[in-house]
């Protein structure tokens, strides 16, 4: 399997100073991952696109090496493209811890304006009804974090087109919010 340029970091710093000397040179790294199982270091996940999305870079497909190893690729943003919301969370976090580079910025300039900062999370009547419904679900819901309840909306909103998984995914988040449990990226 080629591969293309690849790397192998274990920590957040060394990704970091990667990113710093080439995020204007390369046109995509293919960050190499041991599985947890090996036992061997790696650089979280969560570390690795967090340190992306300060130079402007975001992750996308996976590929299997062998058994101990898979390859995740990093590329530079294209511009006006998307954000999930999990993403935006981060970048506001990123923003508040001083993280972010110009470029960074630049690349994500396109989503971000001042109303959307602190906004509140829209909730569509079916899914606000549904919350409602049991008292215990939609009080732990209210003591949820704004961050959490936008994320998690708008993967249960993801799916409105497709019945089944729409309802699929909204039973999960009414089951986990009932038990006061939160899930995902997120903690």
């Amino acid at each position: 399997m080629n591969l293309g340029k690849t790397l192998y970091v274990i920590d957040r710093k060394k990704w970091r100073l990667w990113l710093a000397k080439n995020h204007n040179k390369e046109k995509e790294i293919w960050l190499i991952y041991f599985k947890k199982s090996s036992g061997k270091k790696r650089i979280p996940y969560n570390d690795a696109v967090e340190e992306a999305l300060c130079y402007g870079w975001i992750d996308s497909i996976m590929k299997g090496i062998d058994k101990e190893r898979f390859a995740q690729r990093f590329t530079p943003r294209r511009p006006n493209s998307v954000l999930s919301q999990a993403n935006k969370e981060r970048i506001h976090r990123l923003i508040k811890q001083k993280k972010m580079t110009a470029k960074g910025l630049t690349a994500v300039k396109h989503v971000f304006d001042e109303s959307s900062k602190n906004s509140k999370c829209i909730i569509k009547t079916d899914i606000l009804k549904s919350l409602k419904e049991d008292k215990k679900t939609w009080e732990n819901f209210q003591k949820f974090p704004e961050s959490y309840k936008r994320i998690r909306i708008e993967w249960i909103e993801g799916a409105r087109t497709r019945p089944e998984l729409f309802k699929k995914r909204l039973n999960y988040f009414l089951k986990m919010t009932a038990k006061n449990k939160r899930y995902g990226m997120v903690q």
